[in-house]
């Protein structure tokens, strides 16, 4: 399976994932994408992919903007979004955080049988379901 990381998460994050995980394909936005590429930009190019990504996302404001939100609805895409918190963590704390809870995100990815969205909390290694992704409320 191939997991995408936003821009929001460290590409040295995703070499450490590439090298962890072995099974899947991991994807920086760096690895395709201009630093800069609008988020409903890189969500159409994998929504077009004929082999769909599940995404982690390092922003949850992603679900409430409307345009990002719409794209998103229509993709097809799994989404991993992680809680606010993550990003405030020490780069070694938030390495580890992941590694433990990866496992759990790779097999919530494997598993479900609509896109959905998920959010990952910063304690715990748990991942919590929150909707089908077609179903993504509209504000």
């Amino acid at each position: 399976m191939k997991f995408f990381l936003d821009a929001n998460i460290s590409d040295r994050l995703a070499r450490i994932l590439e090298i962890f995980d072995v099974e899947n394909q991991i994807r920086a936005l760096s690895d395709e994408f201009a630093p800069n590429t609008p988020d409903v930009e890189w969500l159409g190019t994998l929504a077009r992919e004929s082999e769909k990504s599940a995404v982690l996302c390092g922003d949850g404001r992603i679900l409430r903007n409307r345009a990002e939100a719409q794209v998103l609805r229509e993709s097809g895409l799994t989404m991993f979004v992680l809680a606010p918190g993550w990003m405030n963590l020490r780069w070694e704390d938030q390495a580890w955080k992941m590694l433990k809870t990866w496992p759990r995100i790779v097999d919530n990815a494997l598993k479900v049988r609509r896109p959905s969205i998920f959010r990952v909390p910063v304690s715990g290694d748990k991942v919590e379901f929150l909707f089908f992704t077609a179903e993504l409320p509209k504000r």
